[in-house]
């Protein structure tokens, strides 16, 4: 892609101009007395569109079903089409919807948030995204993930301690509103690099906007071990095994909670050095949590091999939590001084 130089002409007493190229007008068949946006940009630029786009623009993606079309074939390219910001996707079938498939398309709107059923025939479903991005903002979807995470590991943790079948139970359901969250910030991510103005009414840009989705990443990643604690639960419940309070279980997840909320407000508030301090304190949990696992007596008995597998849980979390304040670290460092 060339760049031009262009000088900025006064054509009257106040006004200014500057000549727009030829071939970009050309190219979108422009001609004199056209209408097109001018935005200014937070970071100094000016943006110019050819077209004048209304609030809440319908984006139509048509899926196509192909023969024998599995379910799980056909909710990968909704969650595709979901993914790419379109808020219209009709699904369109040669024959009679078979009920695998119609059930597929319905259980995909309860996966995300914001897509509805709005019409629905024998060979057709159309969905409509009724969310709003400025509204539910990556910021507020992250927030929200990194309190249902949280919660999610202490009652993990306390339904491996306690043996609490309905908690463990409990926690498992929850990562699925942390998918959904997850989806959505994704969504949100790609909507921006199609429409910088949307970021600036999140009061974002697209590196903030990368940010929060990298983190939204690790956030679900801590929640899936939150999941696999609570599976481990459930494993010790049905077996009538019980593990002890006194093992530094507890006391190892409590403080990886605490380098999780540190890196999470420290990524929200550019600091460094609440990064540097979470990411330190990190490294030493994580090398306890393995000299615990390596002090495990019997490793072929089921509360021996629960308990490793959910100190290495709790490593990983900590890690994870890491990861995020290593976020945090390099967007404060995009800060100009």
């Amino acid at each position: 892609m060339s760049m031009d130089v262009r000088k900025i002409q006064k054509t009257g007493l106040s006004t200014m101009t500057v000549s727009l190229p030829k071939e970009w007008i050309v190219e979108r068949g422009l001609k004199p007395g056209d209408p097109v946006t001018v935005q200014m940009m937070g970071d100094g630029t000016l943006t110019i569109n050819p077209r004048i786009e209304k609030r809440g623009e319908a984006v139509r993606k048509t899926i196509a079903l192909g023969e024998d079309e599995s379910s799980e074939h056909l909710t990968r390219k909704l969650i595709g089409a979901y993914l790419a910001g379109f808020n219209i996707i009709e699904i369109r079938s040669r024959e009679r919807f078979s009920l695998d498939l119609k059930r597929a398309v319905k259980d995909f709107s309860r996966m995300v948030i914001g897509p509805e059923v709005i019409e629905e025939t024998s060979d057709s479903i159309v969905l409509h995204d009724l969310s709003d991005p400025i509204e539910l903002s990556q910021q507020k979807c992250v927030r929200r993930m990194h309190l249902i995470v949280r919660s999610m590991h202490s009652d993990a943790i306390a339904a491996f301690e306690k043996g609490e079948e309905e908690l463990a139970k409990d926690v498992i359901d929850r990562d699925a509103e942390v998918d959904r969250l997850y989806w959505m910030v994704i969504k949100q991510y790609n909507l921006i690099l199609k429409n910088r103005q949307l970021a600036d009414k999140m009061g974002i840009d697209v590196y903030d906007g990368m940010s929060l989705m990298l983190v939204a990443r690790v956030v679900e990643r801590i929640g899936d071990h939150a999941e696999k604690i609570a599976r481990n639960a459930l494993l010790t419940t049905n077996s009538k095994t019980q593990t002890s309070r006194d093992d530094g279980i507890g006391r190892s997840s409590a403080s990886a909670l605490t380098v999780l909320d540190v890196a999470v407000e420290a990524m929200f508030a550019k600091d460094i050095e609440a990064a540097n301090e979470a990411i330190d304190k990190g490294s030493r949990l994580v090398e306890a949590c393995e000299k615990a696992r390596g002090d495990i007596k019997s490793p072929n008995g089921l509360q021996a091999i629960t308990r490793s597998t959910v100190l290495d849980s709790i490593a990983r979390t900590t890690m994870y939590a890491m990861d995020i304040a290593e976020i945090a670290i390099n967007g404060a460092m995009r800060k100009a001084d």
